[in-house]
């Protein structure tokens, strides 16, 4: 059994309206689920045109702005734009400095140092500013928490215009114009641009019609509204989609030289690229070094120097990796010398050797590693500047703000938080955070949890719908890279790949096709995976375009295994099978109305996990009374027993396995009883305890279970509805379908052809019927096959042993009724109930 690395949550299916569109039920559902519902819609998000970006005079206050700008270029005033360190601020800054300068301005820049000053505007930077002669600034990135700074630099003669993307706080600046969608009398459409995303459309509402200049506009407003993961939703979507096709071949100078350094000019560029390639260098410059020089790579007109330019950041960027690196090594240090993991339900660090440009990115790599939040801090003259990070469903911002009088700054949302707090307070402030907040009630939201938007069904794994999840593209925060799973997939073949053979890779089959899957560092799972049958699979759907070949191809996120064929499994069905023809009847038999009223006594385990029902039967199991562990399908019973080997307190030894109750009920009076029997009476068993370990096959057969039992027993409900595949499983193994009896009838008739085969080996027919259909079955499958053949009449014969005397056979040209086989329809209706019992579970 291979439990996966994560918890699978799967979302549930949506109703959609499949009439007026061309893509996938499967697509609908999924853009249904991101609340992309009408035509118009739908529209919008899979052709995402430019001409779909909204009217940029919707914002409030841009006609002010525009206003104000074009007076201050009529009066030659001294403009200076103010931006930010990031990627946002700094592809903000570029668009808005080449705008005036297009529109004859002489524009100058100023970013704050992250070090010295911090983010956003601040009086010292507007004193400065005032004292170059400067008349008006415009912010980028910044300004909207500014309420102070403002009416300082009014008191200087100096006008703000500020565009911004951030949440106003409730003192609004009282600038000469305010553009941020999110205010709250802006009745823009959208409200989660980036703030390059404002500034792009600053320069919309001037109309330049230059169309080298806005190519280059979408393609720096791309990469400002990945790097600061805003939603890829609506206009953000229009943006990124629309940019990255242009990145392709850019007309930014800074740009193409940062791709081409990195050897990805020329290439079809996705959010991925831009975000763990292009956004970090451009960050880096602000982290540790001068924010300018990517400005400057941003702004640059000649190639030459751009790509100087492009070489001095890729070294600002290799010292910042080097320094993350030192700082994360010396964090694990500390953390693993004091055994601050085991001991601290938030972990908080500190050192006066790091640099505090790096430790939020530091602190998230010890969040993954230690499945803890962090908080990493730089101390420096008696103060330390930190930055937290949160695991998901710890709000850490809520957690810091019961102690916000410790700090001296204190900011951020529930994942991610910066401070500033004097060192003298930094014991104080993990003695409280540990005190408050429980070791283990972190350790139970820690588990690693895998969203899975769909389970798809076999039959939707197709080519089609694999092409049709392009259209979804480009995926990011807000549009995140759909993930499926697909449970009962074959495995036909496994094996490692990669240099290291760190990689697997895998041939699956659905039910009619075959499936290629690679999953990255799973190659560990090798070994395990040549003793499984079946296995289910979280996913990503991917095209493989490779040697001219066109597939779909999963790209595997986790993999769960519920069972392996071992020789304890093999055991378990060859008994099972054997008496299943005898279950049969019962299953389907429906001789009596079962009372409602009999749910009674009943205990349900909450969960579903192995462990947790092994350790519920150990509190059902008392030496003074009876218990009787129902289980309905072999891989259910293999699990059970593979849970008793791992468990010390119970073993085998207590239980008595039965197949056949009727058989075998005198010789297991005194005894608990296992009873791999999905036919299994109650009543006859006289338990004190009833535990239904899996799901029953229909429930007609649970009811009459139910009633048998006596009625001072205890009944233990430990199954759920996901059971009842299990149950599905025999049914596939037992039970042919339509096409398979076709194929199995030309072989068989290719073998009595001359009527001289009438002695045949049982193996050797099921090696040729598995080769021909592709398929692993039981043995039980092919004699139930032979079995409606002889009820149709096609072929009489008697079993011996492992061989089949053939007693006659006709080569039947009619038509065949499958409904008169008593055996098909005993089969089918078995299945059919199962399906009916799972939808009322």
């Amino acid at each position: 059994m291979i439990n996966g690395n994560y918890k699978w949550e799967i979302g549930t299916k949506e109703e959609v309206d499949i009439a007026e569109n061309n893509l996938h039920p499967v697509i609908l559902q999924l853009l249904k689920k991101r609340g992309i519902i009408t035509q118009e819609q739908i529209q919008r998000y899979i052709y995402p045109k430019l001409s779909y970006l909204y009217d940029p005079m919707l914002l409030k206050d841009i006609d002010k702005a525009v206003e104000r700008i074009k007076k201050a270029i009529l009066n030659k005033e001294k403009i200076v734009v103010y931006g930010d360190y990031d990627a946002d601020g700094i592809t903000s800054c570029a668009i808005v400095i080449k705008l005036l300068e297009k529109l004859g301005a002489l524009p100058e820049y100023y970013i704050p140092s992250r070090l010295d000053e911090g983010y956003g505007l601040n009086t010292d930077a507007i004193q400065t500013i005032a004292d170059t002669g400067a008349k008006l600034i415009i912010t980028v990135d910044n300004g909207i928490s500014a309420a102070e700074e403002v009416e300082f630099a009014k008191k200087l003669g100096l006008d703000i215009v500020i565009t911004d993307h951030h949440e106003p706080s409730q003192n609004i600046p009282n600038a000469v114009a305010i553009v941020n969608p999110k205010q709250r009398d802006c009745n823009y459409p959208f409200k989660e641009l980036a703030g390059v995303g404002v500034a792009l459309k600053l320069a919309c509402a001037f109309k330049i019609n230059d169309a080298a200049l806005e190519k280059e506009f979408l393609e720096l407003a791309a990469v400002g509204t990945i790097a600061d993961v805003v939603p890829l939703l609506d206009e953000n979507r229009i943006i990124v989609k629309n940019g990255l096709a242009y990145l392709e071949n850019p007309t930014n100078n800074g740009l193409k030289a940062m791709l081409t350094q990195m050897g990805l000019n020329n290439a079809a560029l996705d959010t991925g690229k831009i975000g763990y390639l292009i956004a970090p260098r451009l960050n880096a410059a602000g982290r540790i070094g001068n924010p300018e020089t990517a400005l400057e790579l941003l702004l640059c007109k000649d190639e030459a120097k751009a790509y100087e330019l492009s070489s001095s950041l890729e070294k600002i960027n290799q010292e910042r990796q080097a320094i993350e690196v030192k700082i994360f090594d010396e964090a694990k240090v500390i953390i693993e010398k004091e055994n601050l993991a085991d001991k601290s339900s938030i972990i908080v660090i500190s050192n006066s050797n790091w640099h505090p440009g790096v430790v939020g990115t530091v602190a998230s790599k010890l969040v993954e590693l230690y499945k803890r939040p962090c908080i990493v801090i730089s101390e420096n003259n008696g103060e330390g500047r930190g930055s937290g990070r949160s695991i998901p469903g710890f709000n850490l911002f809520e957690a810091l703000s019961e102690f916000s009088d410790l700090f001296m700054k204190f900011g951020g949302h529930e994942q991610a938080v910066g401070l500033t707090i004097k060192t003298e307070n930094i014991r104080k402030l993990t003695d409280e955070l540990n005190r408050r907040f429980n070791i283990k009630d972190i350790e139970l939201i820690t588990e690693p949890i895998l969203n899975i938007d769909l389970e798809l069904n076999q039959d939707d794994i197709s080519l089609e719908l694999a092409k049709q999840l392009e259209l979804m593209e480009p995926f990011g925060y807000g549009n995140t890279k759909p993930v499926f799973a697909c449970k009962n997939l074959q495995i036909q073949t496994s094996r490692t790949v990669g240099s290291d053979f760190k990689h697997l890779k895998l041939r699956l089959k659905s039910r009619e096709n075959n499936i290629e899957a690679i999953g990255f560092n799973f190659g560990g799972y090798k070994e395990d995976l040549d003793m499984a049958s079946i296995m289910d699979i979280a996913f990503f759907l991917e095209v493989n375009r490779w040697n001219g070949n066109v597939e779909p191809q999963l790209n595997i996120k986790d993999l769960k295994v519920p069972f392996f064929r071992d020789e304890l499994l093999i055991k378990i069905e060859n008994k099972y099978y054997a008496n299943f023809n005898s279950y049969l009847t019962y299953l389907n038999k429906n001789d009596r109305q079962v009372p409602n009223d009999i749910y009674k006594n009943k205990f349900i385990l909450p969960g579903e996990n192995p462990k947790a029902k092994i350790d519920y039967i150990k509190s059902v199991l008392d030496p003074k009374q009876k218990t009787a562990i129902i289980i309905n399908t072999p891989y259910k019973a293999w699990e059970f027993a593979k849970q008793l080997q791992e468990c010390d307190d119970i073993s085998y030894n207590e239980f008595e396995i039965v197949y056949n109750i009727d058989s075998e009920l005198p010789k297991i009076l005194s005894d608990n009883i296992i009873a791999i029997n999905p036919a299994f009476d109650c009543g006859k068993a006289c338990c004190d305890n009833i535990v239904f370990y899996d799901a029953p096959f229909n429930e007609n057969i649970f009811k009459k279970q139910l009633a048998q039992i006596l009625p001072d027993a205890k009944i233990h409900l430990l199954f759920n509805k996901e059971d009842l595949r299990y149950n599905y499983l025999v049914c596939r193994r037992i039970f042919p379908t339509i096409d398979e009896l076709k194929i199995i009838y030309q072989v068989l008739s290719r073998l009595f052809l001359n009527g001289s085969n009438n002695l045949l080996d049982l193996n050797l027919l099921e090696d040729i019927l598995k080769k021909q259909l592709k398929i692993d079955f039981n043995k039980a499958y092919l004699l139930n096959v032979l079995k409606v053949f002889q009820e149709m009449d096609i072929i009489r014969y008697k079993i011996d042993g492992n061989y089949m005397h053939i007693l006659d056979y006709k080569k039947n040209g009619r038509k065949i009724q499958l409904e008169f086989s008593d055996t098909y329809m005993n089969l089918y209706l078995l299945k059919k109930s199962i399906i009916d019992f799972y939808s009322k579970l």
